[in-house]
Formats: C-alpha cells, structure tokens, sequence
C-alpha cells in the first residue's frame, strides 16, 4: 500500500481554503504493480515526456507548472486528461482513505491526535480487513519527509502494530496486526516510485470530496470505484470521514477512535 496526503497535518494554522488533511492509500498486488502497472505508468510518461523520470504530481499538474505547463495547450491538456483518467481506470488497484475536518478536530477534542497519525490509524484497520479478506500480507510505502515526521509516523505505526486497538465499539488484537502487515518503508520523493504518484493523484479529488461531498467532482468519480466497499458502500469501508459530523448529509459514520 502506498501512501499520500494532501492538505497540510498541522492544526496550528487552518488554511480556510482547505480546512483538511487526506490520507490515501493505494493497494496494489506486488507482483503485478512491479510487471504491468509500472509500465503502464511509465508508457504514458514516455507518451508526453519522452522520459520515465517525470515525477507526476496533481499541484503541478492542476497548474499547469513546469514540466506540466505542456497543458497549457488545450489539446494537449485534454488528450492528457483522457489518457490519464483511462490509465488510473485500468490500473488494477484498491483506495483505503481517510479524510480529517481539522476544524471539527480541534473543536470536538481537548488533546486531539495529530492528523496524520489519527489517518494512519483508520486506514491501518481497514489495510488489516482488506488483507484478512484477500488472505494475504502486505507492507506500507511512506513518502520520505523530514526525519522528525518519519520518526513519528513510524512510532504510530508501532504502536498500532504492538498494541489492542479500538475500532468503533470492536477491539481489534495487535496479534492481528502482526500476523498481516510486516513492516513501513520509507522512499524519497526522488526515488521516482510510481505507487506514491498514484496515490497523490487520488488524494486530492479526495481530500476535495470530503470538503464537497456534493458538488460534481468528475475525478472523484473516476477513482470511486475503487475504494474498498462493501456492497457498493465505501463509506466506513474504503473512506473514512471524521469527525463524524463534518462532511454533508448522508456522510455520517461511528468514529473508530
């Protein structure tokens, strides 16, 4: 599973343009991402860029900056969108995300958890449910950010690993954790890894979602299916909103922690 956000973590300062912090996580079947879908990333980096060293990164890329700024022809810019939201359709992947109103954070808990922290948390769970229900292991890839926020990410990972945690009103045994999910990585943003790119591009019509959960969001709806659901249902399932009370009607759900 490869992990992204978008939105600043910090409640220090709330940027009321974008009051939230999305965590997302792609999984993919390490097998075939390392044969078939790095390829696939790779052709349609070759198809625009001439190059596979192109890091694709939705700010750059809504703006139309370097190396993007190619977008700024509409042809162009619409042939790449086509090709792109077909590429992310056809990518064999599943979402597990959660989206945090830092506001609602700050105004409902005394002490609240950083939001990053309190992300991974929820999308550790359901990455457990996930690998209970395929049978199978996995790992988590991190995006390499300054060593005092590795330090910290890794200890919540840690301490989810080592320790019962309370998943709505279910506990689930650290045994659990450690029977499925081995181990965090760390790779830096020049490591040019693919995983990390593709869950940057799903975090933000996320992140986005959550803030507007109904406005038309045509990115949102690509990625939709993906997530993890059950019966159709990603809500709880493959996203997680909290707190419970921020995100539009329709939306509410039991927090988990």
């Amino acid at each position: 599973m490869f992990l992204d956000e978008s939105g600043d973590h910090s409640l220090a300062k709330i940027d009321e343009q974008f009051p939230v912090f999305c965590l997302a996580g792609c999984i993919f079947d390490e097998t075939e991402y390392q044969i078939k879908s790095n390829e696939a990333i790779n052709n349609f980096k070759i198809k625009y860029f001439n190059n596979t060293e192109i890091i694709l990164h939705s700010r750059e890329i809504r703006k139309c900056e370097s190396p993007f700024n190619i977008l700024l022809n509409q042809n162009v810019k619409k042939d790449f969108y086509n090709s792109l939201n077909n590429l992310i359709s056809d990518l064999p992947f599943t979402i597990i995300a959660s989206v945090i109103s830092k506001q609602k954070l700050k105004e409902q808990y005394t002490d609240p958890a950083n939001p990053y922290a309190l992300s991974l948390e929820f999308i550790m769970e359901r990455f457990l449910f996930f690998l209970e229900e395929n049978n199978d292991i996995g790992y988590i890839s991190v995006e390499s950010r300054d060593s005092r926020s590795n330090t910290n990410l890794l200890a919540t990972f840690t301490n989810t690993i080592n320790y019962d945690s309370l998943c709505g009103d279910n506990i689930i045994l650290a045994k659990r954790f450690q029977g499925k999910i081995q181990k965090m990585i760390f790779i830096t943003k020049q490591q040019n890894e693919n995983g990390h790119q593709i869950a940057d591009l799903v975090a933000y019509p996320t992140a986005k979602f959550g803030l507007y959960p109904e406005k038309a969001n045509s990115s949102f709806e690509i990625i939709k299916p993906k997530f993890r659901n059950r019966n159709g249902n990603i809500m709880g399932y493959g996203l997680k909103f909290f707190p419970k009370e921020k995100m539009g009607p329709g939306h509410s759900q039991s927090p988990s922690h």
